[in-house]
């Protein structure tokens, strides 16, 4: 699981808890020996939650980046992200990455004790 549209202690699986109009994460990695590229199958906007490298990750310094869905997105080696998120109920996405997979991962939940609040909403998006 990536990430909740409600406090997780609260959610359920069964029945919609929350509006889906942000998506909350605990976890965030990077891929220190190869890229990662996304592209959207659908042409439907979603967000990418991204942070510059370096092994000091902060709450603070992860922004989430609104993509229209009219291309497709190349995620450096070093960057931090998290999975990309569909606006929509559902997206289709084709997913490349180098043949290496090393990850460096870290859990924003355990380490800070905050959930990172990422909107799902272009209007509640900020300095974009």
């Amino acid at each position: 699981m990536l990430g909740w549209s409600a406090d997780p202690q609260q959610a359920q699986t069964a029945d919609q808890t929350a509006p889906r109009d942000q998506v909350l994460l605990w976890h965030m990695n990077y891929h220190p020996d190869g890229g990662q590229m996304f592209w959207p199958l659908d042409n439907k906007p979603f967000i990418v939650p991204a942070a510059l490298p370096g092994d000091n990750l902060t709450p603070d310094k992860v922004v989430a980046f609104w993509c229209d869905g009219t291309r497709g997105l190349y995620i450096h080696p070093g960057i931090w992200h998290e999975g990309i998120f569909p606006v929509e109920d559902q997206q289709r996405f084709l997913d490349r990455q180098g043949k290496v997979h090393a990850r460096v991962s870290a859990d924003i939940d355990r380490e800070f004790g905050v959930y990172l609040s990422c909107p799902l909403r272009a209007d509640k998006i900020k300095d974009l």
